[in-house]
């Protein structure tokens, strides 16, 4: 008996056959899912190193903070720089709108509250934009099997008939074993797209998850940058007054701080 797939093709019953065509439109799109996502995450963290390895001399260094503002701008395909730009945007812009309040500690922890919402409501955006194409792969790789056992048990139907058809040897094996072969060729195409599929969105969902963790500990340095941009004014001006109204002499010191730090092994992302 001729098993090539030209043969088996031609064996196939039409809802065998319709079965198999949805089951190989399933895999187009899900290759062309996987394709992009891949194209997407590799930008991503291309872009990210570039924005971190720009961003880190200027939150490390004190007062250059405004300097960052418009950096994001370069590394479109970047979400750690879309995030980190619209909070660092954002305090900057608030901290020059206090104007003569800028030694008020209340007001600077509002701007720098401000900035915090400001990338959380950034990141949400990103972070549903990188999962763009993950539902088709979650409904690709669960209704792949159940596609194919539907043309699974019209493949056992046609096998069952043929076993009743005196004129296709009535019960032997060449009467059943073109209903076979249909029912096996569903069931493997079926599960073999499922397979795929579920891997890649698995790994699709590991490296959004790296990703959001990867903003949340950028997001935590820079304010943690910002805070010390703050709390400069607001250390001085007091200090400044008990000099003056003192015995001391010499200029008044500021509080300590302490550079910035990746947390990136290397200056920048390195999870996906």
């Amino acid at each position: 008996m001729n098993f090539s797939i030209a043969h088996l093709w031609s064996q196939m019953g039409m809802v065998a056959k319709g079965v198999v065509i949805v089951l190989i439109i399933m895999s187009i799109l899900a290759i062309g899912v996987t394709v992009e996502r891949f194209i997407t995450f590799r930008k991503a963290k291309i872009q990210s190193i570039g924005y971190i390895g720009s961003l880190l001399p200027l939150v490390s260094s004190q007062g250059r903070l405004r300097e960052a503002v418009g950096l994001d701008q370069r590394w479109q395909a970047s979400p750690v720089a879309k995030v980190i730009g619209s909070g660092i945007n954002e305090f900057v812009r608030g901290v020059e709108s206090l104007g003569a309040k800028a030694s008020d500690a209340s007001e600077f922890e509002l701007v720098v509250d401000g900035s915090s919402r400001t990338m959380e409501r950034v990141k949400e955006r990103q972070l549903a934009g990188m999962r763009k194409g993950m539902p088709l792969l979650a409904t690709i790789s669960s209704s792949a099997p159940f596609v194919g056992l539907f043309g699974t048990v019209f493949g056992i139907i046609t096998a069952f008939q043929g076993m009743g058809d005196p004129e296709k040897g009535g019960g032997g094996i060449a009467s059943v074993a073109a209903g076979i072969a249909e029912a096996l060729i569903a069931t493997a195409v079926g599960l073999g797209v499922a397979i795929v599929s579920v891997w890649f969105y698995n790994y699709f969902i590991a490296k959004i998850d790296d990703v959001t963790i990867d903003l949340d500990e950028t997001a935590g340095e820079v304010l943690d940058s910002m805070m010390r941009e703050a709390r400069g004014p607001m250390a001085v001006a007091p200090m400044a007054a008990a000099h003056g109204h003192g015995h001391g002499h010499g200029p008044p010191s500021q509080m300590p701080r302490g550079p910035i730090t990746s947390p990136y092994p290397g200056g920048g992302p390195q999870r996906y």
